[in-house]
């Protein structure tokens, strides 16, 4: 499990990036907002940042979204 901390334009938190390997799934919480997304761990990097813009957005504006799934994806490629 990755964690990091997240603080863009006041919004703060720590964002958890679970792999589970058996299923090919990458669940990705981020409690501060009770937001979490199941994303298949089969997607590119465009297609994992498409779909977290599309989840956040139900929570935030469209900049924000985009910033934070850009970081998000950031934290789930590194090595």
């Amino acid at each position: 499990m990755k964690i990091r901390t997240l603080n863009y334009q006041g919004i703060k938190g720590k964002v958890y990036i679970y792999e589970q390997r058996d299923d090919q799934l990458l669940l990705i919480a981020i409690p501060d907002m009770n937001w979490s997304v199941e994303i298949s761990e089969m997607s590119n990097q465009e297609d994992i940042h498409e779909s977290l813009v599309i989840h956040l957005f139900t929570l935030l504006d469209e900049s924000t979204a985009e910033q934070i799934a850009e970081d998000i994806v950031k934290w789930i490629f590194e090595k």
